[in-house]
Parts: structure tokens; C-alpha cells; sequence
């Protein structure tokens, strides 16, 4: 039997849900609101350990980072996120691509199927939900994805 799923969850509940944290947001991610279709972030990176050395260098000029995400499209269980994250003024989402590899250990070190998140050019990330919740719940597929008033919302089945 399957059934129809609609889920409005906090982002710390959809990242333990997917396999990439546990059940609370990491500490340097101080902050987490929402209005409309966005999804707005504070985070002071210098509580990041092991930082690659050229956003370790960046951290001590501005050590607050603030980001919106939007979800651009949606496409085969695949949600593609916009960034546009500022740190004192200056554009940080130009950065994004530093902390790629860092990503991918982290990803890989849980366990999770490689490549299911994935920094792309002009500062957007393909998370890919099919993946990440196939690895924890056998028989879950995603049909959407998107961000309302600070909430993810799920839409998608269940067997």
C-alpha cells in the first residue's frame, strides 16, 4: 500500500531525517528563520573544525555568515538550492566551492551514498533527497520539496 506523504519539518528534523545530522543543528549554525519561500541562516563558521585554510582565513574578517536559501527546482528527488550568503558585507556564497570537498567527507564518513550533496556553480547546492531517504527509509520516494515560513516541507510517498 502506498500512501501519500506531506511533511512540514524543521531544518534540523529534515537533516536528521536524511541521514546528515543528528537530531540537532551543528553549533556554529546559530540562527535558523524563514518568511515566504526562503529559508534564512546565521552561522559563525570559526566554531567549524577543520575548515579548509582559505575560509579559516576568511572567518577572521567576518566572523558572522548570513544566508538565504531558495529551492530553485526540484527534479527526480534532486532539490537544488540557491545561496546567497553574506559575511560582513561581502559575498560568501562566491566561497561555496571551497567548502566542496570538506562536504563530500563529511557525506561519505556517515555512510551516505557519495555524491548526494553536491556544490554547484553560482553558488548552488543538489541535495539529493531520493538518495538520502531511500538510505534510511526503503520504499520513500520524493516528489517535492520546498520552504515555507522557516519550515521544509516534504511532499512525496510512502510504502
Amino acid at each position: 500500500m502506498v500512501c501519500a506523504v506531506h511533511q512540514e519539518l524543521t531544518l534540523a528534523e529534515t537533516l536528521h531525517l536524511l541521514g546528515l545530522m543528528g537530531r540537532n543543528l551543528p553549533s556554529f549554525i546559530t540562527s535558523v528563520s524563514g518568511r515566504d519561500d526562503a529559508l534564512d541562516l546565521v552561522a559563525e563558521p570559526r566554531q567549524v573544525k577543520r575548515l579548509p585554510a582559505p575560509l579559516k582565513l576568511a572567518t577572521r574578517l567576518a566572523p558572522t555568515v548570513r544566508a538565504t536559501l531558495r529551492v530553485v527546482e526540484v527534479t527526480d528527488g534532486v532539490a537544488t538550492f540557491s545561496v546567497d550568503a553574506h559575511a560582513g558585507g561581502l559575498p560568501a556564497h562566491k566561497l561555496l566551492g571551497l567548502a566542496a570537498s570538506r562536504i563530500e567527507t563529511v557525506v561519505t564518513a556517515k555512510g551516505l551514498p557519495a555524491g548526494s550533496v553536491r556544490v554547484l556553480p553560482d553558488a548552488r547546492i543538489a541535495l539529493d533527497v531520493q538518495r538520502l531517504l531511500q538510505a534510511r527509509l526503503p520504499g520513500a520516494s520524493v516528489a517535492d520539496v520546498s520552504f515555507r515560513d522557516g519550515l521544509v516541507v516534504l511532499d512525496g510517498t510512502a510504502a
